[in-house]
């Protein structure tokens, strides 16, 4: 009777185990707006194949962040003051790369990746967490799979924010 009262107990505790393991004190927080500090003439930019530009893609990503946070509820998402975080995010690189050539040499599957750095603080001003976040989106250009280069370009931006909340909200 003891074991299975032990056995039950264990049950209804659990094992303690969550992925959300909220870091910081406060509910609310400020999303500045992201700024692009894409160096367009910088040289690993000028030798590429080929470099393309996304329009907008700071205030895509800005709103994409506003939602994330939103859905997550962790912390609400303020306007104004007063506020206890303050997370301020600066891109810095967008790069487009080939993963997969067709046998007739035409580019099939590309890989976008957008970085993008991040600055938490407090409403002291504090710095809490400083980091570098990357995403990722794949997309075939040909094939029953295929995407344009714009929808992919959603997909990143979403990736991006969902890694954005992770560093913010989580710690691993």
């Amino acid at each position: 009777m003891k074991k299975a009262l032990a056995i039950v107990f264990l049950i209804l505790l659990g094992c303690g185990y969550t992925t959300r393991g909220f870091l910081h004190e406060g509910e609310s927080i400020f999303i500045a707006p992201v700024k692009n500090k894409i160096k367009i003439a910088k040289e690993s930019r000028k030798y590429a194949g080929y470099v393309s530009y996304p329009v907008l893609i700071e205030k895509r990503l800005t709103n994409a962040l506003i939602e994330k946070f939103q859905t997550d509820g962790h912390l609400k998402v303020t306007s104004s003051e007063p506020y206890d975080l303050k997370l301020a995010l600066d891109i810095t690189d967008y790069r487009k790369e080939t993963l997969r050539y067709t046998d007739s040499d035409d580019i099939e599957e590309q890989r976008l990746w957008l970085t993008a750095f991040l600055t938490l603080t407090d409403n002291s001003k504090n710095i809490i967490n400083r980091k570098e976040i990357r995403g990722e989106a794949t997309f075939f250009l040909v094939g029953p799979q295929q995407q344009s280069e714009g929808f992919a370009q959603n997909e990143l931006v979403s990736d991006t924010a969902r890694r954005i909340l992770e560093a913010v909200v989580e710690e691993w």
